[in-house]
């Protein structure tokens, strides 16, 4: 073979081993921004764990003082409405802070409240 083949074949097969690394290295890691439109709208209709996970990267995101506290979460209906309502709250010693995070179960509508 001459030396322009031997250039083609090994220029090929780099190429390949390239696309290949590529395919096999998956999906980039979703960036902050991204996470947060996803927990800002969760698939519906919105399950325990739906919610929980929405509401712990919504307080990882934007409340990080409220990572690790123990959230309250609890199913209710108003007016007809079931929602998740997921509470984290923290006493310090300027007063107690926390946020309050409602997940409309059949729309999957979140309403996020946070409290000094």
């Amino acid at each position: 073979m001459t030396r322009f083949a031997v250039l083609i074949v090994g220029w090929a097969v780099l190429l390949l081993i390239g696309f290949a690394l590529v395919f096999t290295l998956g999906r980039p890691l979703p960036t902050a921004a991204e996470e947060l439109e996803a927990a800002l709208h969760p698939a519906i209709p919105v399950s325990e764990e739906g919610a929980r996970s929405s509401a712990e990267t919504i307080v990882r995101l934007e409340h990080g003082q409220l990572t690790g506290v123990e959230p309250t979460v609890g199913r209710r209906t108003d007016y007809g409405i079931d929602y998740w309502m997921i509470s984290y709250s923290l006493d310090t010693a300027a007063g107690p802070t926390g946020v309050v995070i409602s997940i409309v179960v059949d729309t999957g509508n979140v309403q996020v409240l946070s409290f000094p």
